[in-house]
């Protein structure tokens, strides 16, 4: 996942190549370069994050909950949209900053000032993009860095002493599991307790399995994930704080009280969520005939 974001500034530094190459060398008004990129770059950087790194297990799991796409979204197709939409942030930024350039040079030599003018405010705005865009850059870079961020973490879900883990947890109707999950200062939480998820876009319901919390001690920590109950499990674990032998004895012990225990624990909570929502909806039909009732009924 690290290796894959880094790979974004290839077709990142690519679109800037291309994009100064072109403009370096048109004679035309860039107004509509410009007008592009403004309205291209923030579509570009939204797509750019969310198809890659670790938004892109949520972002494929929503899109395959549409059921309406003539095709099915797999993980090597929204790395190359990113991998698309990396080089178009490229060549808006370029475009925003030489667009027009041959042309407010020229005419700045015959002494008119108005395009050339024009071209320095473009230049401005640029500079203000890439500003925000690095401060953004280093905002997501120092985030990643913390303790459990997701420049610390890497996927350990495709070792073979894994294995069974995996072909145990794979039928489960779950998309994410985690384990001593850090918060914002970094420390662990939940260390009696697995928390589980399903893969029902719009269903908002955690399962939670208590754990021997003698793994808390050893600093065992993890989250799982994947974008649908077809695929493996993605396992995040900070390999310079958790050993190996740990990770999988706790993991080997995890799974089969997971296994056991989600599907009824989770048929549970849904019947309690429906209960909720039952309850809810009673009382919004009670207050809905508390005012009707209301309405005209006192005195003139």
């Amino acid at each position: 996942m690290f290796f894959g974001t880094l790979l974004l500034w290839v077709p990142l530094l690519l679109g800037v190549w291309v994009g100064r190459w072109r403009h370096k060398r048109a004679a035309t008004d860039g107004s509509a370069s410009r007008l592009w990129a403004f309205m291209n770059l923030p579509g570009a950087l939204f797509l750019m994050v969310t198809c890659n790194g670790v938004m892109a297990p949520r972002t494929l799991a929503w899109l395959r909950s549409l059921g309406a796409l003539p095709f099915a979204p797999t993980p090597g197709l929204l790395r190359g949209v990113a991998q698309l939409a990396a080089f178009v942030v490229g060549y808006s930024i370029a475009s925003l900053i030489w667009s027009g350039s041959t042309r407010g040079d020229s005419t700045a030599s015959t002494g008119a000032t108005g395009p050339a003018n024009k071209h320095s405010s473009a230049k401005v705005l640029a500079i203000i993009f890439a500003t925000i865009a690095l401060g953004i850059g280093a905002g997501v870079v120092s985030v990643g860095l913390k303790k459990g961020g997701f420049l610390t973490t890497s996927d350990v879900g495709d070792f073979p002493e894994l294995a069974k883990v995996q072909e145990q947890l794979r039928p489960l109707e779950a998309c994410s599991i985690t384990y001593q999950r850090r918060d914002k200062r970094g420390h662990r939480q939940h260390p009696n307790s697995v928390s589980i998820e399903t893969c029902t876009a719009g269903e908002y319901i955690s399962v939670l399995i208590d754990v021997p919390g003698t793994w808390a001690s050893k600093g065992v920590g993890f989250e799982m994930s994947r974008g649908s109950v077809s695929e493996p499990w993605e396992i995040q674990v900070e390999q310079a704080e958790v050993p190996f032998p740990d990770l999988q004895e706790a993991l080997t012990d995890f799974a089969p009280r997971i296994a056991a225990q989600y599907p009824d624990l989770l048929r549970k909570r849904r019947e309690g969520a429906s209960e909720m929502e039952r309850h809810l909806d009673e009382q919004r039909r009670l207050e809905r005939e508390r005012q009707e009732r209301a309405k005209g009924s006192y005195p003139q």
